[in-house]
């Protein structure tokens, strides 16, 4: 399944796309830039390793060209995820910081394969960096002698809601699309 995106690039940027075009064999931007997020997206998860703001900043940014590209569903729902996550002003400005480290890197490595090989391995040093334990919120109460902590209540059993209190249960589809719900 496909999808339909536009964003607006200017003149350096579309230099540097084409600088890249070489490792495509391609000449239209539209896909370059689509088969550079489609080599991209098993990193996009990672993305906080790759740029270095957090804070989403505005980008005015004077443009000459609007670009329609057609992307994959599964890359497109990472980007909004990373859109979301991030509180950003655009999915455009993340596709171009995409597009900004992978042209910077190419040219840096010299070829797609030593790329990927450098992506590999910078991935596999953040797994390792950033292992965080989950917080036990269990313990914390007990430690306390706290029955009750917002929605958690542990009495006993340790459940999260009231017996007598309605839940909603939500599950997704392949795509973190919801799928069925049930009240409870």
């Amino acid at each position: 399944m496909k999808y339909d995106l536009s964003i607006v690039i200017n003149e350096q940027i579309q230099e540097n796309i084409l600088n890249v075009a070489k490792n495509f064999k391609k000449k239209r931007i539209s896909t370059i830039i689509s088969r550079i997020l489609t080599i991209m997206y098993p990193y996009l998860k990672y993305y906080h390793t790759v740029t270095k703001e957090f804070i989403p900043v505005y980008e005015r940014i004077d443009w000459n060209k609007k670009i329609h590209i057609c992307i994959d569903y599964k890359i497109y729902l990472a980007l909004k995820k990373i859109y979301e996550d991030t509180n950003g002003y655009s999915m455009a400005y993340i596709i171009r910081r995409i597009l900004e480290y992978f042209t910077e890197n190419i040219e840096k490595y010299d070829d797609l394969d030593s790329f990927i090989s450098n992506m590999i391995i910078l991935i596999k040093k953040e797994k390792n960096k950033f292992t965080k334990n989950q917080f036990d919120v269990w313990k914390f109460m007990e430690k306390r002698k706290i029955k009750k902590l917002g929605r958690i209540i542990n009495d006993g059993e340790k459940r999260e809601f009231s017996i007598k209190r309605p839940f909603l249960s939500i599950k997704y589809n392949e795509y973190l699309r919801p799928i069925e719900f049930s009240y409870t």
